[in-house]
């Protein structure tokens, strides 16, 4: 039964969307922020808001908590394509720098954690803009460089499916030049119904802002005003205009000499300016504001804005809000990257592979000291034995960091044991049902066990045996799984298994 044909067709399309205005084939932004404080600036408001320290400060953390998270190109499958495809991709990854003649400079900072930074503006403009510079080597073709792009240079317009990018030109300012394909890269954030413009942080960042400067504005009256007195001058009647200039300019040398000279018969008095009111007003005010910037911004405060002390469990709690948006937004920024760069790079250099994805582990780090009381806890009260091995793996220890250790004689502290290859329990003895599930196990013969083993194992080495190189055996070793035969194996598993259990049963109940 066919899929209805109503089902198929889009009925919420672009072009029907009535609360998206579009003029002249162009797509408007709904940024009421921008739209109604904007005026001839556009997005250079925007820009404004990270003249404050505060909104900067903020803003570079949430960037660089992405950058600094280690990436990785993960294979589509463990084929031989697949995984030539990744390891392309990520070769090019690495040298994405640009090739620079050494008497040119380069304007901007290049390399993959660049321009995933310049991609990150989206976060306050709602999108942005890379522009990726192809070139040859040999017969792959590369990306050598992603130049960031102002956001002002492009527009949108509505296509079949999505939306088509165009290019301000003064030759086409509008609607603008159509880009050619697999040439730009696009990373939008916070629309909700999928407007390509996006709905950026500065939206919510411009009256904050805009009150904290208003506010310091007035703050700094506030000092002038209440900090040093005003000079008051008194001349008698009849003063010629000279010397109430020079009363003037001796007022004026008031506030940076320590000492003035006036006329015989001039008065000069200092007016203490009285003030009602708390005088930290206008401090509370900006530090509201920059909370606000914390919470918009990181989804907490903690980091930023401490006062007065802190707990720790409330800490963490903030802590965990901010790596969720730094999740987030690698997810979103890798998203971007997969659906256009990876799968272009995929696409003109290894055709028919399914392109890898690029990711960034955003995983909290391990808390040490946590792991270490829960290890002495299990090595204290439970009696586990730790390997080698897992010290290694776990805290970072190398092989000849670790020496022999016994555990105590009391129990006390994690004991490690270089030689125990599992983890063992503090009951030393041997108790009689295991004693005889031991003999037991021990009346298999040894050379029944191999040839069971090389039965269940006989494809495998042919296999290997006829194969050409490794690379062909590999691809092969999954189609052989099901001559495998390892029925009397599984037998004798069985049969072990049930005669354990029937004995456990039998001693439970007596």
């Amino acid at each position: 039964m066919g899929i209805p044909t109503q089902l198929k067709n889009e009925v919420a399309s672009i072009g029907r969307d009535i609360t998206m205005p579009v003029f002249g084939g162009v797509m408007r932004i709904t940024d009421d922020t921008l739209l109604s404080r904007g005026g001839g600036r556009g997005l250079l408001i925007y820009d404004d808001i990270e003249r404050d320290c505060h909104a900067f400060a903020v803003l570079q953390k949430r960037k660089m908590a992405v950058i600094a998270r280690e990436w990785n190109v993960q294979p589509a499958s463990n084929s031989r394509l697949d995984k030539k495809a990744a390891d392309l991709v990520r070769a090019q990854l690495d040298n994405l720098s640009g090739d620079v003649p050494d008497d040119e400079v380069l304007p901007q900072v290049t390399g993959f954690d660049a321009a995933c930074l310049n991609l990150l503006d989206a976060l306050l403009k709602g999108f942005s803009v890379g522009e990726i510079m192809w070139q040859t080597d040999g017969a792959e073709i590369v990306a050598s460089e992603i130049r960031a792009r102002d956001q002002r240079r492009f527009a949108f317009t509505p296509g079949n499916r999505g939306y088509k990018l165009t290019l301000k030109t003064w030759e086409n300012m509008y609607p603008g030049q159509p880009v050619p394909p697999r040439k730009f890269i696009v990373h939008s954030f916070g629309s909700k119904n999928g407007n390509p413009y996006g709905l950026g942080l500065g939206s919510r960042l411009f009256w904050p802002t805009y009150f904290k400067r208003q506010d310091i504005t007035f703050w700094l009256t506030f000092v002038d005003k209440f900090a040093s007195p005003t000079g008051l001058g008194k001349y008698p009647t009849g003063t010629t205009p000279d010397d109430q200039a020079k009363l003037l300019a001796a007022l004026s040398a008031i506030a940076s000499d320590a000492g003035v000279i006036v006329p015989d018969g001039m008065v000069i008095e200092l007016l203490e300016a009285s003030r009602g009111g708390s005088i930290d007003s206008y401090e509370k005010l900006a530090r509201y504001m920059d909370e606000q910037i914390s919470e918009a911004v990181l989804g907490e405060t903690l980091s930023t804005n401490l006062h007065g002390g802190g707990s720790l469990a409330a800490a963490k709690i903030h802590n965990d809000v901010r790596l969720e948006l730094v999740q987030a937004d690698a997810d979103l920024l890798c998203g971007a990257l997969n659906g256009t760069l990876i799968k272009w790079i995929t696409a003109l250099n290894v055709p028919g592979a399914t392109p890898p994805k690029v990711w960034r582990d955003c995983s909290a780090p391990d808390d040490l000291k946590t792991k270490a009381e829960r290890d002495g806890i299990l090595s204290k009260d439970v009696g586990v034995v730790f390997t080698p091995a897992y010290l290694q793996r776990e805290y970072g220890f190398q092989p000849s960091d670790i020496a022999r250790i016994t555990p105590p004689p009391s129990g006390d502290g994690a004991g490690v044991t270089a030689d125990v290859p599992t983890a063992s329990f503090a009951e030393g003895e041997t108790f009689p049902d295991q004693a005889a599930l031991d003999l037991l196990a021990e009346s298999f013969s040894p050379a029944d066990l191999q040839g069971m083993m090389e039965t269940v194992l006989k494809p495998v080495f042919d296999l290997v045996a006829t194969a050409k190189d490794t690379t062909a055996a590999m691809e092969k070793l999954a189609g052989i799984f099901p001559q495998m035969d390892s029925g009397k194996l599984q037998e004798l598993l069985a049969r072990i298994i049930f005669v354990a259990e029937v004995w456990g049963r039998i001693n439970a109940n007596d």
